[in-house]
């Protein structure tokens, strides 16, 4: 128990002083939970000397009602200093965690982790918040209760004070066990609970593709048998406490009997007043009652510290740019100087070697799978290469924060996701401080201000999660004007207008110009009419640089760019002949 109350107080931080206080106050509070029973016994006393004046009853009852007040204000004080801390320490550690998730690489997220931050997110910092901190507080305020029950026992009469020394071992023996069964247990639990998440997930993220392929059965036996998994760990961990509770409540039993047996006995030897032994026999039951919080509180705090434990190994995953200053930056070329990297042992570039001058175009083309998005990422640092080194501006980007490198790069994915926000919101992504005519200005230029001024609310209107409520063609339109409010140095276009209709391809054409006009441009692209006129065009194969140029130049190589620019005029002159059915194409080359 102290050392729950212990790591509450370490993961407080700043929090620390505040729930201090929140323990002076419960110490408080149980002095004045005592005080009726010490007007009761100075009530019998005097009843049985007949020495009660109505002067005592007067003072008896004042008493008795600043007693309740004055505890009615200190638990007030600890709800305070206590819940209310609790409510706030957690909102902060929610905005400390979103802060390091955001900074740690992406291959963290794609090795399993995350149903772990999901469970952490969603179901362990919410227990820790909900019931963490009144667990903290029971235990605070039982403890202390007891340590002055105890107190108050061995001066009133230490022969039952010993009765109760001798039930606190037992119970503590008792709590020994629960530690152990609840530390094993609540880590297998929470270790299930991730699972669960994990499984939950991957079923609803992938429902198109289940529907799609009619196996719905399949993959909702495998999220059942998780849940039933779950189930049945769940009904374990209840079943593991129940023995050593029953142990706790025959200890608790046999201590409140013993004072009974004894005070009664001693009354009648007349060697303890009959006035504290009613006292005590009326109060038998109550005197273990925070041994029983205590008690009752260890599966409680044991989830909640496997939740901290969980949370913590979250926490403590390495960042990618730990210890890396921001660093500011006065050009905005970009260089990989003999880069090499993998997804875990899977080799993807090779020794890889190109300058982007500033200011220039350049495209990244090549076949499905040769590496050009994960060219894109190493540049944003969303992976760290292997080996060599990327720089901008001359410098190092490992040597830079990722604040300060991702502020000055504006991103369109050929993945658009959109948060379950407003259109507006979601533009001003890039640029938070944005007017709203700085909004509209940059939706006219990516085509966008039209079909969403057509919306019932307007910029105004919820797009669902991930954007669910657009066309693909819509969302990247938004994406675009995002990119545009940002306005960053440094432009990267993976498939920028896949997504999009011909009669809007030339408007976003039109748009991209625009938003790339004295920026340093990296364009990966399919369509590789997108990119003729390219300052640059690097041709990869394999995850290597095979051939660059500008487009004549390729062109008349005889190289792989070639042989993909022939491909695509081929795709493009692809028609179906009438007498086309189900069970036969025909098509013909043009020309």
């Amino acid at each position: 128990m102290l050392r729950f109350v212990k790591r509450m107080l370490d993961f407080a931080g700043p929090y620390k002083n505040r729930l201090r206080f929140a323990f002076l106050f419960s110490f408080f509070e149980s002095l004045f939970v005592q005080v009726p029973l010490f007007l009761v016994l100075y009530t019998l006393l005097k009843i049985s000397a007949d020495r009660l004046v109505v002067q005592d009853a007067w003072r008896i009852g004042a008493v008795l009602v600043v007693s309740v007040v004055l505890r009615a204000v200190f638990l007030r004080l600890v709800d305070t200093f206590e819940t209310t801390t609790g409510y706030q320490m957690f909102a902060d550690e929610r905005m400390r965690m979103g802060d390091r998730l955001k900074r740690l690489p992406m291959g963290y997220f794609s090795e399993g982790a995350i149903g772990d931050v999901t469970a952490v997110i969603t179901s362990d910092i919410t227990f820790i918040e909900q019931y963490g901190m009144i667990v903290l507080a029971k235990i605070v305020s039982a403890g202390l209760g007891m340590v002055i029950t105890a107190s108050m026992l061995m001066v009133i009469d230490f022969r039952i004070g010993m009765v109760v020394a001798g039930v606190a071992m037992g119970v503590f023996a008792v709590q020994s066990l629960l530690q152990k069964k609840g530390s094993r247990l609540s880590s297998q639990k929470q270790e299930i609970q991730s699972t669960l998440v994990g499984a939950v997930l991957e079923f609803v993220s992938g429902m198109h593709v289940i529907k799609a392929f009619n196996i719905t059965g399949e993959r909702a036996e495998a999220t059942r048998k998780g849940f039933r998994k779950t189930r049945d760990i769940l009904i374990q961990f209840e079943k593991q406490f129940i023995p050593p509770f029953i142990v706790l409540d025959i200890c608790l039993a046999a201590g409140s009997a013993s004072i009974i047996c004894l005070s009664a006995i001693f009354a009648m030897n007349r060697t303890m007043d009959p006035v504290l032994a009613l006292v005590l026999i009326v109060f038998s039951f109550e005197l273990f009652a925070p041994f029983k919080i205590i008690a009752g509180s260890i599966a409680q705090t044991k989830v909640a510290e496997a939740g901290l434990d969980r949370y913590e190994a979250v926490m403590g995953a390495e960042i990618i740019d730990e210890n890396a200053p921001p660093r500011e930056l006065n050009r905005f070329d970009v260089e990989f100087r003999q880069v090499c990297f993998a997804y875990d042992t899977t080799p993807v570039i090779h020794d890889m070697s190109f300058t982007i001058p500033e200011n220039s175009m350049t495209a990244l083309v090549g076949r499905s799978g040769c590496g050009k998005s994960t060219v894109a990422n190493l540049i944003t640092r969303f992976w760290d290469p292997g080996a060599g080194e990327i720089r901008i501006g001359g410098i190092n980007i490992r040597e830079m924060s990722c604040d300060s490198l991702l502020k000055h790069i504006s991103m369109v994915f050929q993945t658009v996701y959109l948060f379950n926000d407003s259109i507006l919101n979601n533009i001003r992504l890039g640029k938070p401080e944005a007017t709203m005519e700085e909004v509209i200005a940059v939706c006219k230029k990516a085509r966008c201000h039209d079909f969403i001024t057509a919306l019932e609310k307007g910029y105004h209107t919820m797009v669902g999660e991930g954007g669910s409520t657009l066309s693909g063609g819509e969302k990247q339109r938004v994406s675009i004007a995002r990119a545009m409010l940002k306005d960053a140095p440094i432009i990267l276009l993976d498939e920028a207008t896949a997504s999009v209709d011909p009669d809007n391809e030339r408007h976003l054409q039109e748009a991209i110009s625009e938003l790339v006009k004295q920026k340093t441009l990296v364009v990966i692209a399919h369509r590789l009419s997108t990119v003729r006129n390219a300052d640059q065009i690097l041709v990869m194969d394999h995850g290597r640089i095979v051939e660059s140029g500008r487009h004549d130049q390729l062109v008349s190589n005889n190289g792989l760019y070639q042989d993909l620019w022939d491909r695509r005029i081929q795709a493009k002159s692809w028609k179906m002949l009438p007498g086309f059915s189900n069970d036969r194409a025909i098509s013909s080359k043009a020309g």
